[in-house]
């Protein structure tokens, strides 16, 4: 792969986070692949406090409205475990919740945190038994008499082994059967807290799932679908697909399922071969893989520094079609080339017009030397802006845009008008134009 430079830096921080500000490009860019990726890959489990700043706004996200999707936003962009938060936005789409009180979406939240890179068996355990996922689903109140099928289907169909993959709909009734008995537990200020299995409302009786026959139980189920062969495969394509656009060939596919099970299914050494592939790697000059709208704003909102401070996001990403909190079905959002909709664009434009109406990133009437040549208005620009990454092209049309102000301006007057225009418009243009949708 060559030496280890900044733009490595940037491709790697922002695939496994939120981008790089300039700071940690020239920090690990000198400390090299090995120790970047092992700063990334550090343990998880506690909670990780976050960067002390920026500050965001006074945040109550229980009981205001948009305020959690605020509150998750900040942690992204001062997390000092990127990774970790990145595969919470993961695992918030696999294991796709809406539709359910504030603070149980919440608590769920913290559930993905605490599992972000551990155990698969654990943490699909401890979704199964998440209120929020058991309401969802209708695991909670599924009962021997009159099982529901909707957990155990998307189990299989979304959580572990993919439409149609080595299940079928009789292993789907079954799994129901062996699903039954789950009820609301503890509630605390009418909020509830935990689920509880009931013994006398679980279907006892003799199972056959994937043509293995017992008297399975909730666990017995997890256990069967992610011993199921088809289960390494799926899992491994899907982390693969979050982090790199390159196709998946077959020797890489097999090398980190026989990763996956060979360390008895945990996601960490599978996460640290993919982020050391070559192909993580690829395209400097051209990359392809959309930013999520909510990776995004974050990444920039952390390159600036200028942190959570408006409402304003909320808004913003959901327009730009992702809504923390509330995916649109269970199977999560279409990610990739699907969040470039013609309002998404509409709104990544409308993101630039909020964060460059911002102190620290708003141009002033005279806040440009009117002296600036060409190149120095960019690097003025980029420098305001965390120096992201910009194409030969766009740098190129940038240049041309500074001469054609330049142009116009006669009198001093015009000059400084002239100059503070070119400075908005390259920001914006920064922040608004294809490349910056791609990392």
């Amino acid at each position: 792969m060559g030496g280890f430079n900044e733009a490595h830096v940037r491709r790697v921080m922002w695939r496994a986070g939120f981008g790089a500000t300039e700071h940690e490009a020239a920090k690990w860019a000198h400390r090299g692949r090995g120790e970047t990726l092992r700063w990334l890959l550090s343990p998880n489990g506690r909670e990780a406090p976050l960067l002390p700043g920026p500050k965001p706004m006074a945040l109550d996200p229980a009981n205001e409205y948009g305020h959690d999707v605020l509150w998750w936003m900040d942690r992204m962009v001062r997390t000092t475990r990127p990774l970790e938060e990145k595969m919470v936005l993961f695992w918030h789409n696999h294991f796709a919740t809406r539709d359910q009180d504030t603070p149980l979406m919440l608590r769920q939240n913290a559930v993905f945190r605490r599992g972000a890179l551990g155990s698969f068996p654990a943490l699909l355990s401890n979704v199964m038994e998440d209120p929020a996922m058991g309401s969802f689903l209708n695991l909670i109140g599924s009962y021997k008499d009159e099982p529901n099928e909707n957990f155990a289907r998307e189990l299989m169909e979304l959580f572990t082994l993919g439409e149609g993959n080595g299940y079928t709909e009789s292993d789907v009734r079954e799994a129901a059967r062996a699903l039954t008995g789950y009820v609301e537990g503890k509630r605390a200020g009418g909020v509830l807290l935990t689920t509880r299995f009931e013994p006398k409302n679980h279907d006892g009786g003799t199972k056959r799932i994937f043509g293995h026959k017992g008297r399975f139980g909730p666990h017995d189920v997890l256990r069967l679908v992610v011993s199921n062969h088809h289960h390494p495969e799926f899992l491994v394509r899907k982390l693969w697909s979050y982090f790199v656009d390159e196709p998946l060939d077959k020797s890489t596919r097999l090398r980190l399922q026989r990763v996956y099970t060979g360390s008895q299914h945990h996601l960490k050494p599978v996460v640290a071969e993919i982020l050391d592939h070559p192909k993580v790697y690829a395209n400097f000059d051209g990359p392809s893989m959309v930013k999520a709208p909510v990776v995004a704003i974050a990444g920039m909102l952390r390159a600036t520094r200028l942190g959570v401070k408006v409402d304003d996001w909320t808004w913003v990403t959901s327009g730009m079609g992702q809504t923390l909190f509330s995916p649109p079905s269970v199977a999560g959002w279409e990610w990739g080339p699907a969040w470039m909709s013609s309002n998404g664009m509409r709104m990544r434009f409308v993101a630039a017009n909020v964060a460059l109406s911002q102190p620290g990133l708003k141009v002033e009437d005279g806040d440009t030397p009117v002296d600036l040549k060409p190149a120095e208005q960019l690097s003025r620009a980029m420098a305001a802006l965390g120096h992201p990454w910009a194409s030969a092209r766009t740098r190129k049309g940038l240049l041309a845009l500074a001469k054609g102000y330049d142009a116009m301006a006669g009198q001093k007057w015009q000059r400084q008008v002239a100059a503070d225009m070119t400075q908005r418009a390259m920001r914006h243009l920064l922040l608004s134009a294809p490349d910056a949708q791609v990392h």
